[in-house]
């Protein structure tokens, strides 16, 4: 049987959701002034249903035809304005019959990769990029696509993509861990398209209620998860409410908001950045809590977890911010101003004590507190990166008080446990706290 969808004038796929019985055949008729291009998600790479794509525009007048052979739920797109976008839901046809997802995490390891070896190169050679990524790790892969788009202007977003392909290829589920959020998410939007080439959507609820529940341990299933609310954004086409509701597939409340916490967080990144092509209809300069006033109140708390990060984009400086904070509903202010210090914590990276100042704009001790808890925590992802939150937690015990203090302690202690790889690594940070009590809790909380 054959349908039509009709591309119209206004910029709009008509019917704008089709569905139809596996094996029909979809025409799309140009009927607009406008040349037109339908291809699957997600833009620009087109790799979710990768033979959905004309490779080309259909002029005004002409058509194009698939025949959708798989059952799924086919999300498409016009690459020349990504925003135009429509769904194929096709159903009836017989049911792939698919191996359990393998999602073990293992604590991969990579060594650092010496100096010279990126550079342009990994943007321009496929196989550069696959040993590199192979070879040092999809994290520092992104970085370094980052370092040449800072240096040169040339957008990283594809290229990341790429990494997320290779990624997932080579690691499994292990990918939404390690890809990293530079380059606009990138690499976690290739990561998410490879699982959905390679399974399908047809089982999309069940697939993504068991994406990471075997990770090693609480930290690399939040960033599993965490990287799959970022995907799933992305795959939606910024569609939040639908987004969230694929979050809520995970098994546990705790995975459900790591999950939503991508969301928002790609919310943010993608929506602000105009490189992906899909724009979000989810954020306003003119009104600082918006989504989280739009959302169900399930998810407006981890909804301001990442709310600042836009109210700083939009031209908000610290005082601004944390008015905005105190505004929020009260059971949501904690993760306002724990989002806060995450972003003060990365504005000021280099001057822990700037970072602490612009936390003292919060209005009561608890909400300090967290403040200065997100900002320890802002860069505390990688080793190399705890004598910031050393020396934040130690100016906040002698600024503030052991009582205001604990928080910022409590909070890197735990992550240490995860983030620093061996004992040696973990006895050399507790040595550098200043703080003999401090120090004390270190060594019983991280070392033994």
């Amino acid at each position: 049987m054959s349908w039509t969808v009709r591309y119209t004038s206004e910029g709009k796929f008509v019917p704008e959701r089709l569905d139809i019985l596996t094996g029909d055949e979809v025409i799309f008729v140009n009927e607009s002034d406008f040349p037109v291009w339908p291809a699957s998600n997600i833009h620009p790479t087109h790799e979710i249903l990768p033979s959905f794509d004309p490779l080309g525009v259909i002029q005004p007048g002409e058509s194009w035809s698939y025949t959708f052979n798989e059952n799924g739920f086919w999300r498409y797109h016009n690459h020349i304005a990504p925003s135009e976008v429509g769904v194929v839901v096709s159903t009836g046809g017989p049911e792939t019959e698919l191996e359990p997802l393998n999602m073990a995490i293992e604590d991969f390891q990579f060594d650092l990769p010496p100096p010279g070896l990126g550079g342009e190169r990994l943007m321009d050679d496929p196989d550069a990029l696959e040993r590199f990524v192979i070879g040092y790790g999809p994290g520092a892969a992104v970085a370094e696509l980052k370092s040449v788009e800072v240096s040169t202007g040339r957008d990283c977003h594809n290229a990341a993509h790429e990494v997320g392909h290779i990624a997932y290829e080579n690691f499994g589920a292990a990918a939404f861990v390690l890809a990293g959020h530079d380059c606009h998410a990138g690499a976690l939007h290739g990561t998410i398209e490879s699982l959905f080439s390679e399974r399908g959507t047809a089982k999309l609820s069940e697939d993504v209620a068991v994406i990471c529940s075997t990770a090693e341990n609480s930290f690399f299933v939040h960033q599993c998860m965490h990287g799959v609310g970022h995907g799933l954004m992305a795959w939606t086409t910024y569609e939040i409410h639908e987004a969230l509701e694929f979050c809520d597939l995970m098994s546990t409340v705790v995975n459900q908001r790591s999950c939503y916490s991508g969301v928002f967080m790609e919310n943010g990144i993608g929506g602000l950045s105009g490189l992906m092509g899909h724009t979000t209809e989810f954020l306003d300069e003119s009104d600082l809590h918006f989504p989280c006033n739009v959302v169900g109140d399930r998810y407006v708390a981890d909804c301001y977890f990442y709310q600042t990060s836009n109210m700083f984009d939009f031209g908000a400086d610290a005082e601004a911010v944390a008015s905005s904070c105190n505004e929020a509903p009260v059971e949501s202010q904690w993760s306002c101003f724990q989002s806060m210090g995450r972003d003060v914590g990365s504005i000021f990276r280099n001057d822990p004590s700037e970072a602490v100042s612009a936390c003292r704009f919060s209005d009561t001790i608890t909400n300090r507190s967290n403040c200065f808890m997100g900002a320890a925590l802002s860069r505390f992802t990688e080793p190399e990166n705890a004598g910031f939150s050393v020396e934040l937690c130690s100016l906040v015990d002698a600024e503030e008080g052991a009582v205001v203090a604990n928080s910022c302690w409590e909070a890197v202690l735990r992550d240490a446990r995860h983030i620093l790889p061996t004992a040696e690594d973990k006895r050399s940070f507790c040595e550098s706290i200043p703080i003999e009590t401090r120090r004390e809790d270190c060594y019983s909380e991280v070392v033994a």
